[in-house]
């Protein structure tokens, strides 16, 4: 009689635990991917959008017009300061008596002109305070002075 090879119980048997094997290790890779899925990835989200289109009709149109007038402030008059720099009286300036305490710098000069500005009808230099009086219709040229104010 022939021997019997005994190693096929041997093959068998660890032919099947292989199988145990990957059954069981694609088991916990599919447990593993699951995990993963809930756990540490995003979860999906879907927007849902809605649009809503709403008709209105009308039988009847009222128009309104409102007319607003808006008057701006009537300008300045004339200042009743001023400093260096050449100034209309009566239109830049108020006519009438002002004071300077003096020079800005050095000297102080001022000078009444005609309307024209071609004459000089009055003027002065001064090194303390100032006062003049100056006429509607004249210029008053200012240099180096502080700021005259009216008396």
């Amino acid at each position: 009689m022939a021997s019997q090879w005994t190693g096929w119980p041997w093959v068998a048997a660890g032919a099947s635990g292989l199988a145990v094997v990957v059954t069981v290790g694609a088991a916990a890779g599919v447990a593993s991917r699951d995990a993963v899925a809930a756990g540490a990835a995003e979860p999906l989200t879907r927007e849902v959008v809605t649009t809503v289109t709403e008709t209105v009709t009308s039988t009847a149109t009222t128009v309104s017009t409102v007319t607003v007038t808006v008057t701006p402030p009537p300008p300045p008059g004339p200042a009743v300061e001023f400093s260096v720099g050449t100034y209309e009286v009566g239109v830049d300036v108020q006519p009438g008596k002002y004071k300077s305490p003096g020079p800005a710098g050095s000297m102080c000069y001022w000078a009444r002109k005609s309307a024209d500005g071609s004459n000089i009808v009055d003027n002065g230099l001064s090194e303390g305070p100032v006062t003049i009086t100056i006429k509607a219709g004249e210029l008053i040229e200012i240099s180096g002075c502080s700021v005259f104010t009216k008396a």
